[in-house]
């Protein structure tokens, strides 16, 4: 659900900061191709992380043993694990901004993302309506 997260708020922030007039079709077009590549992004990466630690493992295998082998492997993963909880600690919050800059977009995705976590399915449902809207419009 992170992921979701973070895309629809950079989504969302990339829209509030262009300041550009655009038509909603248009935006909402432009926002599920930027979805679409960002999860066929994780899903290739997975797969990528996934082949070379297999790789690894079968290469350990006559070096370290049936048990060395995923033992070297579980580490890796779990280095891994730790070092994205410590980003994720240190990660600036929507609420801190650097001096100068305008807290209001901040603020706005904060609210946006609030509401979105408590109102999931009516806020979904806003947006395919919205969105169907928007297409039926175009034409």
């Amino acid at each position: 659900m992170a992921a979701m997260e973070a895309i629809l708020s950079s989504a969302i922030m990339g829209f509030i900061r262009s300041g550009a007039p655009v038509s909603i079709a248009s935006s909402a077009d432009r926002m599920a191709k930027v979805a679409l590549s960002a999860i066929v992004a994780v899903v290739l990466v997975t797969a990528s992380v996934t082949c070379a630690l297999a790789a690894l493992w079968i290469w350990e295998i006559p070096r370290l043993g049936p048990a060395g082998a995923p033992l070297v492997v579980a580490v890796i993963l779990l280095a891994g694990g730790l070092v994205a909880i410590a980003v994720m600690r240190h990660a600036p919050r929507a609420g801190r901004t650097s001096s100068g800059s305008c807290p209001v977009p901040e603020l706005l995705l904060a609210d946006a993302m609030h509401l979105f976590k408590d109102h999931k399915t009516s806020a979904l449902m806003a947006a395919l309506i919205v969105g169907l809207m928007a297409g039926r419009n175009e034409k």
